[in-house]
């Protein structure tokens, strides 16, 4: 009698634990706590530098995206790392893209050039340049370059260096970069039109090797009423991989400058910033 029970009490465990092992495999993969890592991590924006195979690639001389010579903010280009010699030029595929710049607690001037960089002079043909007022705490300034009675500034397949300073500052500074204008590829327009997401297609654009539109893309969409963590962590992690961790403490300063070229024979228009 005893063996009896001692044998059915061996059963029911045995069963219960067949059971257990049953409804653990039958659990929906989507209820996995590894599925939203992998979903994360398929949808990180990587930014793959272009290769600009059969173009120049630009090394400008004196070329620095920062100028930082204290632990507080300073002013700093928001382009990938262009200490690396012979570095490629990022790219992007819009008449009049928008700059992003880290600047300190300002009071003065900023002063925007642009100029084409397979010139014979020594600082390249200048094609553009513009000037206004700048009175901000420190953080992230958007500057959006014009286009010019309809017609881009940048043309296709050609690299431009541009130069920004700002006066005013404790200690004034310019920061220098390249850029250059592509048409995107057959394959990146039809994969924009399916994505919906700002993330989805800050990943296209980072894939293809288009910065100035991943960058833009990521800070359009933490300009909202309020900001998606995911949004964030991917921006964190793009400014990371480009070395621009100084930038992280600070936010998006309200509004975006707009303005028109000057010609090189009159003085800057005198433009208004405010935040």
């Amino acid at each position: 009698m005893f063996l009896s029970k001692f044998a059915s009490k061996k059963i029911l465990i045995a069963s219960a634990c067949s059971c257990l092992a049953v409804s653990t495999v039958a659990l929906p993969l989507s209820l996995s706590l590894f599925t939203p890592l992998a979903q994360a991590q398929s949808r990180r924006v990587r930014y793959t530098p272009p290769s600009n195979l059969g173009t120049p690639i630009v090394s400008t001389p004196g070329a620095t995206r920062s100028v930082c010579e204290t632990t507080e903010a300073c002013l700093i280009g928001l382009v990938p790392d262009l200490k690396a010699e012979n570095a490629p030029v990022p790219q992007t595929i819009s008449e009049s893209p928008t700059f992003y710049f880290l600047i300190p607690e300002t009071d003065g001037r900023g002063y925007f050039y642009l100029s084409e960089a397979d010139s014979s002079l020594p600082e390249g043909k200048r094609v553009y340049r513009t000037s206004f007022k700048v009175k901000s705490k420190a953080g992230i300034l958007a500057f959006k370059m014009p286009t010019v009675k309809g017609a881009s500034i940048l043309k296709l397949d050609k690299t431009y260096v541009w130069k920004f300073t700002v006066g005013g500052l404790t200690d004034s500074g310019t920061v220098r970069g390249s850029i250059r204008r592509v048409l995107p590829s057959p394959n990146l327009v039809v994969q924009l039109k399916k994505a919906l997401l700002p993330l989805d297609r800050a990943a296209l654009f980072a894939q293809e090797g288009i910065w100035f539109e991943t960058v833009q893309t990521l800070a359009d969409a933490q300009q909202g009423i309020s900001k998606k963590p995911e949004i964030v962590s991917e921006w964190n992690d793009l400014l990371k991989s480009a070395k621009l961790d100084r930038v992280l403490p600070y936010s998006f300063l309200k509004g975006v400058v707009l303005s028109e070229p000057t010609s090189e024979r009159t003085s800057p228009p005198k433009q208004s910033y405010v935040y």
